[in-house]
C-alpha cells in the first residue's frame, strides 16, 4: 500500500501537495476509493481513502488510525562523506531506523564541505515513504561545527572519536532522553575538536575496536538507539 505525507489533517481529511497527488494520479494511477496511509508527520499513521483526485489534488478520509509513532530522541551530527552515495546510504537507512535531527558537519578533516540538501531530503522523504514512517527526519543544512555547537541543545551529548582514553561502550547507553551523537569524517576530529566537544558537556564514546567508516558509524548508532530506547 502506498504511503503518503501531507502537511496537516483536520478533522480526519486532509489533501496531499500538488507533486504527491500527480504522483498518485499519473504515476501509480490510484483511483476514488483506493486506500492508501497517510501521516501528518506527527506521528499518527492512518488509512485512508481516496475522495478526489485530479493531477493537482488528491483529497482523502482517514478511515482508522494504523498506529501512534513517539518522536524519536535521537539526532546525529555527521560529517558527510566524499561520496554522496555512501552519505545518502546513511540518510536512507536513519530514517528507516528514526532520527529526529541530521545535522550534515564540516570538520577540520572533512572531504566534503558542500551538500545540496534537496538531494538528501528527496532520499529521506523516499526512505519515510517505503518504510511508512509517522516521522520525517529534519536534515539541516551543513554547517560548520562551532556553529553547530551554538545550537545543539541535547541531554544526553555524545562524540564517537579514535582520540585514546576512557570512553563508555554504546551498550551502557540509555537512549531515554534527548540525545546528540558526534560523528566525524574518516580522518576523525582533530584533538582541538575533541577537546573543544568535550568542553561542550559531551561524552566520548567507542563503537567497538573496529574502525568504522562514516556512515557505518552513524547507522551502528541509529541501529542502537532503535534497539536499547
Amino acid at each position: 500500500m502506498n504511503h503518503f505525507f501531507c502537511a496537516n489533517i483536520v478533522d480526519n481529511q486532509g489533501y496531499l501537495s500538488e507533486n504527491d497527488s500527480h504522483h498518485a494520479n499519473r504515476v501509480l494511477r490510484l483511483n476514488v476509493g483506493d486506500t492508501i496511509t497517510v501521516s501528518a508527520n506527527d506521528g499518527k499513521v492512518f488509512l485512508a481513502s481516496i475522495k478526489s483526485s485530479d493531477k493537482k489534488s488528491l483529497a482523502f478520509d482517514c478511515l482508522q488510525l494504523v498506529r501512534k509513532e513517539k518522536r524519536p530522541l535521537l539526532n546525529i551530527a555527521i560529517a558527510p562523506t566524499k561520496s554522496n552515495d555512501r552519505f545518502e546510504w546513511f540518510l536512507e537507512k536513519a530514517t528507516e531506523m528514526g532520527v529526529h535531527h541530521i545535522f550534515p558537519i564540516i570538520t577540520a578533516n572533512s572531504e566534503r564541505k558542500i551538500y545540496k540538501n534537496e538531494r538528501g531530503q528527496k532520499v529521506i522523504m523516499a526512505a519515510a515513504k517505503q518504510s511508512k514512517k509517522g516521522f520525517l527526519p529534519q536534515l539541516h543544512e551543513i554547517q560548520k561545527l562551532d556553529d553547530f555547537f551554538k545550537q545543539n541543545s541535547a541531554e544526553a551529548q555524545y562524540i564517537a572519536h579514535l582520540v585514546e582514553g576512557s570512553k563508555r561502550t554504546i551498550s551502557a547507553l540509555k537512549f531515554n532522553l534527548e540525545t546528540i551523537f558526534l560523528i566525524g569524517p574518516e580522518g576523525d576530529f582533530n584533538e582541538k575538536e575533541v577537546e573543544l566537544a568535550l568542553s561542550k558537556g559531551f561524552e566520548p564514546i567507542s563503537l567497538g575496536e573496529e574502525v568504522l567508516r562514516t556512515e557505518t558509524a552513524g547507522l551502528k548508532i541509529a541501529a542502537a538507539a532503535s534497539l536499547l530506547k
